[in-house]
């Protein structure tokens, strides 16, 4: 979204939040949704990636032999 988009969306959210309170918040969470979601799926993938950074080195296995 650019900027004007931005000012337009925060200036009806905080107007409609004076006529009723959760619409505003209802437009915010639906905002926000697409991060909410994608920081939710995002710990499995840095969980995957840290399991295979504590692996050991071909070299270090057979030293450890």
């Amino acid at each position: 979204m650019n900027i004007i988009s931005k000012i337009l969306f925060w200036s009806v959210t905080i107007l409609v939040g004076f006529v009723n309170p959760l619409f505003s918040v209802a437009l915010v969470v639906i905002y926000y949704l697409p991060k909410i979601i994608s920081d939710i799926s995002k710990p499995c993938e840095e969980f995957e990636n840290k399991s295979s950074m504590n692996s050991f080195s071909d070299d270090v296995m057979e030293e450890m032999k």
